[in-house]
């Protein structure tokens, strides 16, 4: 790949966005971001594309060999996919997901959602997972949350998925090692929110069980992210459910010698 910058959104993705508006609140992403719609179903084309357009730039496609030449093309930040428009053999093991997934955040919608098909597409890269049938209106939120590094699926797929890397620790996704030590940089407050957040939890719902507003949790995501130099809550998932940690987490302390053990937390 070119190490080349790429010209500006509003060119690569076919749009003047000299009028959309920036996402308030949102200091990390101000921009709205570019999204792909992907289905052949033209009624679910036209209410997910009347929902998104004007907050975002959207483009649509119908055809399978269309959205590979669109992905190309304008790599989008979102991508939208009626997993029905893979066709017969769907997704398979998942190398078209991967593919769409290297540039691309994936969110996979399907007309009959179960656990083993949402395993399948996560472990495939997909960053979400849901029913094609769910009210429009969710879609603006899931394309915000997916933007920001966060995965959309039902809770209970985050840990199913999690104990499907523990089972078959070669199906992993490729991380850099590093010490377990690293559990020491946080503070109990963020090694709390760090195995809520592999336990599948949501920020909206930690803040409800830390009793904090989402901006906290938000900024002790910022710092844990930072000190353990991860970029999303799937790789810091499977970071807390590798052995080397998980008996960390047992044994190890926070603060030292007469710090709590790491499976304890201190407000």
């Amino acid at each position: 790949m070119s190490s080349v910058a790429g010209p500006p959104r509003d060119t690569r993705f076919g749009w003047n966005l000299a009028g959309s508006k920036p996402r308030s609140g949102k200091s990390d992403h101000p921009q709205s971001p570019s999204v792909l719609i992907a289905t052949a179903d033209p009624d679910l084309r036209g209410r997910w594309r009347g929902v998104l357009h004007g907050p975002y730039p959207v483009r649509d496609v119908s055809a399978r060999d269309c959205l590979e030449r669109t992905i190309a093309t304008l790599s989008p930040d979102v991508l939208l996919l009626d997993l029905d428009l893979l066709g017969v053999g769907g997704i398979g093991d998942g190398p078209i997901i991967r593919a769409f997934a290297r540039d691309t955040k994936v969110v996979t919608l399907s007309g009959v959602p179960n656990e083993r098909e949402g395993i399948r597409v996560l472990k495939a890269g997909a960053r979400g997972y849901c029913n094609r049938n769910l009210d429009p209106q969710l879609l603006r939120k899931i394309v915000d949350r997916i933007h920001d590094g966060e995965i959309w699926a039902e809770r209970k797929l985050i840990p199913r998925l999690l104990e499907e890397y523990v089972s078959h620790p070669g199906e992993r996704p490729e991380t850099e090692q590093k010490t377990d030590g690293r559990l020491r940089l946080l503070t109990p407050r963020e090694r709390e929110i760090a195995f809520l957040i592999g336990g599948g939890a949501s920020n909206k719902e930690i803040a409800r069980s830390l009793r904090v507003g989402e901006g906290t949790v938000k900024a002790h995501l910022t710092a844990i992210f930072r000190k353990l130099g991860f970029s999303d809550r799937l790789q810091l998932g499977l970071f807390l459910v590798s052995p080397g940690v998980a008996t960390a987490r047992k044994t190890a302390v926070a603060d030292g010698p007469n710090g709590p053990p790491l499976d304890h937390f201190s407000s």
